[in-house]
């Protein structure tokens, strides 16, 4: 999925986050509190590397500001292309909390 055509939602303290299509016509983010991605219209306006910064950047926030478990972050942007583009090889896919 790409990052201008999904959202993540997220709650704090927790290890809920979760990515999912943008816009968000099944109500699916409806459980969380915290949004990011093309809900933003900023989005829609970034380059490729730019995408991959602010993905970045976000799931800095979510772990350190909002104390989200790092591999549930890690686990729900998985699912976003430019965040897989730009892992290192060896980066471990998803796995179990």
């Amino acid at each position: 999925m790409k990052l201008k055509e999904i959202m993540f939602a997220w709650n704090p303290n927790s290890d809920e986050v979760k990515v999912g299509p943008w816009p968000d016509k099944k109500n699916w983010s409806k459980g969380y509190t915290m949004t990011g991605g093309a809900c933003y219209s900023k989005v829609a306006k970034f380059t490729k590397e730019q995408c991959k910064f602010y993905l970045y950047l976000e799931g800095m926030h979510l772990i350190i500001r909002d104390k989200v478990n790092p591999i549930a972050v890690h686990n729900a942007f998985y699912e976003i292309d430019e965040y897989r583009d730009g892992l290192a090889h060896d980066m471990p896919k998803p796995f179990k909390i």
